[in-house]
C-alpha cells in the first residue's frame, strides 16, 4: 500500500474465478471481455472477479478455509474474506450461486509496478454446480460465454482475443487438464506464490513479461497493458 507523500498507486485486493464445466468436447471455461471503456483491461478478456468490498469482511466461514489459507500463505481469517469476495463477485457477474468450500486456491498475481492501477489478486478454480447457470450479468462485459481453454489460446495468438498474462497462463495451465475434476485434484497440492511480473524485451527484441521465476511470456506486438497503454 502506498503511505503518506507517496506517489505509487495503492494495491488492492481482488479475487478472480476460473469457473469450470467439461463441455461435449473437454474443459471449458467462463471467459468475459471487458467494454473497451474500461480504466483496467480495457477490450481485454479476463476471467470473472473484482475487488474485495467492506462487506466481505463478515459472513460464513466455510470448513474449507484453513486448508485455503495455508495455501494462500495467510490467516485463516484472511482467506475466509477472499473465499466471500469470490463468491460475491462470481455471482454478481455471472449469475452463479458458488458453494464457498467449493472454491480451491489457484494463483496470485500482483499488478506491475508501473501501472496506474494496481492489484493483489487471489485466483480460485471451482466447477460450475450441476444446477447453476451462467449469464452475463455484468456492464463491465461486452461479452461472455463458456470456451475451450485451447480455442481461447488460438485467439489470443491471432490476435483476436487481448489477454493480460495471468489469463494467458491461467488457460495454459487448463488446457493441460482434461476435465473439472483434473483441475480440482491438481488444485488441492498446488503451493500457491505471487508473481509480479515486468515487461521487457528478451535478446531478439520481442517483448515479454518476464514471471519473476524463470519463465517469459512471449507478448502479441498488439499487447497493451492494463492501462491500454502500448509498450514502446
Amino acid at each position: 500500500m502506498t503511505g503518506p507523500g507517496s506517489t505509487r498507486p495503492a494495491v488492492r485486493e481482488a479475487t478472480t474465478v476460473l469457473l469450470l464445466r467439461d463441455g461435449p468436447d473437454g474443459l471449458q471455461t467462463w471467459l468475459l471481455r471487458r467494454v473497451p471503456k474500461m480504466a483496467f483491461a480495457p477490450g481485454m478478456s479476463v476471467f470473472p472477479g473484482g475487488g474485495v468490498d467492506p462487506v466481505d469482511a463478515s459472513g460464513p466461514v466455510p470448513a474449507t478455509v484453513e486448508a485455503v489459507a495455508e495455501q494462500f500463505s495467510t490467516t485463516v481469517e484472511h482467506a475466509a474474506v477472499l473465499m466471500r469476495a469470490a463468491a460475491r463477485e462470481l455471482l454478481e457477474e455471472t449469475g452463479v450461486p458458488l458453494p464457498l468450500e467449493t472454491l480451491r486456491p489457484w494463483a496470485r498475481w500482483i499488478t506491475p509496478e508501473a501501472e496506474p492501477r494496481r492489484y493483489d489478486t487471489y485466483f480460485f478454480v471451482a466447477a460450475v454446480p450441476a444446477e447453476a447457470t451462467a449469464a452475463a450479468l455484468t456492464g463491465e462485459a461486452s461479452h461472455a460465454d463458456w470456451i475451450s481453454p485451447a480455442e481461447a489460446l488460438a485467439e489470443y495468438e491471432r490476435d483476436e482475443r487481448p489477454m493480460l498474462p495471468p489469463t494467458v497462463v491461467g488457460l495454459r495451465e487448463l488446457a493441460a487438464m482434461p476435465t473439472a475434476a483434473a483441475v480440482l485434484e491438481s488444485a488441492a497440492a498446488r503451493v500457491v506464490r505471487p508473481i509480479q511480473p515486468t515487461f521487457r524485451k528478451d535478446g531478439s527484441g520481442t517483448w515479454c513479461a518476464d514471471l519473476g521465476d524463470g519463465r517469459l511470456l512471449p507478448l502479441p506486438a498488439s499487447f497493451r497493458s492494463a492501462s491500454g497503454r502500448q509498450l514502446s
